[in-house]
């Protein structure tokens, strides 16, 4: 069983101070956060603390959330869909998104860190910007093999 460890409130306003200078996050999220030992930040409803959990072997619990790195906080795909992001997101066209959605790299000018993807309305998840390639951190489990056209283009 992996140790983990829940935010105090110094923790937590630490870790939302990150989200604000790295992301311009301004509101914070109604929830628990907890780190396990290999410096994953997982969230968990705070309907959780009225559980009485003695005595239970609890392996996994809540929704990964971001990874602490060197350069900064690496978010989760839903990690960064839970959030309200205002700073350092790339845009990317439908080609792009196909392309990162399949796990591949995308050319793109900057060295900024960690950056947010988003395609129309849809934050695809987060990824690496450095020396002019942004570097796809989706897990290659969760990447798609192939990308079939909707109905709506099938029908046009």
């Amino acid at each position: 069983m992996q140790r983990v460890g829940f935010y105090n409130g110094k923790e937590k306003k630490e870790l939302f101070h990150q989200l604000k200078e790295q992301f311009g996050v301004t509101e914070e999220p109604d929830v628990l956060f907890f780190e396990n030992s290999q410096d994953k930040i997982f969230v968990l409803s705070k309907d959780f603390a009225q559980i009485d959990t003695q005595g239970m072997r609890i392996n996994n619990s809540g929704m990964y959330f971001a990874k602490k790195e060197r350069e900064g906080l690496r978010l989760s795909i839903e990690g960064a869909q839970l959030l309200d992001i205002r700073k350092n997101i790339i845009p990317v066209n439908k080609a792009q998104a196909e392309l990162w959605m399949k796990g591949g790299d995308i050319p793109f000018e900057g060295n900024s860190g960690f950056v947010i993807l988003q395609h129309e309305n849809d934050i695809l998840g987060c990824g690496m910007l450095k020396n002019d390639l942004l570097r796809n951190m989706v897990p290659k489990e969760r990447r798609l093999h192939s990308i079939t056209a909707s109905q709506d283009e099938e029908d046009q």
